[in-house]
């Protein structure tokens, strides 16, 4: 690259004027090899050495049916050209890129194109606990499709759903039931630590009291009695319950798929998910939960 027509020209004039080869490779800070060759290439054919851009050409490895491979992934798992992709370079060792992934499922009408992801995008750190059950985040999310209003508890290490379901009123005591209902069922492992919510009215009382003292919320002194630390997302700070937005934004996407709440679930937490590095949600909730359970079972073995 270093050498463009103009130094050619200079390189092919000293060596007519029976300069070393040497002498115009230091002058030009090149070697002597490819004063050489521009001179050579001259003589031959009284014109200049093409210039080529470093590095080899770009190609793409024929692999047989991987197209159909990538139509199936997106149909089993629902997919976008990102996840698709991650996943055959992850698990299947297949060199692809996302664009050409992107690509065929415009083809074949699986997807939009979207300017907003047209662009390189900033480096994001994730950030999640290590072990299952040390917090789980809750929200409430109303769907205009379904005129029904769903809340869930979500555990923030795996992802999973550990309970939830669909209401026609956003109702306090149907958060306590649903937090009662993840507690209860996962207590031999280890009670629920801590749980991250907004300021809704479902899980904040807004009013205080007369003496001036914040009031607590029924939510609030459930927790309070079970002895679960409760986390408040900062103001008009939805990155604070991220993990919750996304279940949202993926209930809004495949919701319809299916007759019943529980069918959605069961298919979502046995979904292998990008940010998990392709495990399931049930698959991450027992891989970072087994921490626990084995010192849960050493405890009883030496007390027995």
């Amino acid at each position: 690259m270093k050498l463009i027509i103009k130094k050619q020209v200079r390189i092919v004039k000293r060596k007519q004027n029976r300069l070393s080869s040497a002498l115009i490779a230091k002058q030009f800070n090149i070697s002597k090899r490819r004063v050489e060759q521009v001179w050579s290439y001259f003589c031959k054919n009284t014109a200049y050495l093409p210039i080529q851009k470093p590095g080899r050409k770009p190609y793409r490895k024929e692999i047989p049916n991987l197209k159909d491979r990538i139509l199936r992934i997106h149909k089993k798992h629902n997919f976008g050209a990102t996840y698709i992709a991650k996943f055959l370079r992850d698990k299947l060792k297949i060199p692809i890129s996302n664009n050409y992934i992107h690509q065929i499922l415009l083809d074949g009408g699986l997807a939009m194109p979207n300017k907003c992801k047209q662009k390189r995008r900033k480096p994001w750190v994730r950030y999640e606990r290590r072990h299952s059950l040390s917090a789980v985040h809750m929200d409430w999310h109303y769907s205009s499709k379904l005129n029904k209003w769903m809340c869930a508890v979500l555990d923030d290490a795996s992802r999973k759903i550990i309970s939830g379901g669909e209401y026609d009123n956003a109702y306090a005591s149907h958060c306590i039931d649903m937090l009662e209902k993840a507690y209860e069922k996962n207590k031999q492992i280890i009670g629920i630590r801590e749980v991250i919510t907004d300021h809704g009215s479902q899980f904040f009382a807004n009013k205080k009291k007369n003496d001036g003292d914040q009031s607590e919320s029924k939510f609030q002194e459930y927790c309070k009695n079970k002895g679960i630390n409760h986390i408040f997302c900062k103001y008009h700070h939805p990155q604070t319950n991220g993990k919750f937005e996304k279940w949202n934004h993926t209930y809004e996407l495949h919701r319809y798929r299916f007759n019943f709440f529980e069918e959605f679930v069961d298919w979502y937490n046995n979904r292998p998910h990008g940010s998990l590095n392709f495990m399931t949600p049930e698959q991450a909730f027992w891989f970072k939960a087994q921490d626990i359970i084995l010192g849960r079972f050493f405890k009883w073995a030496e007390l027995n």
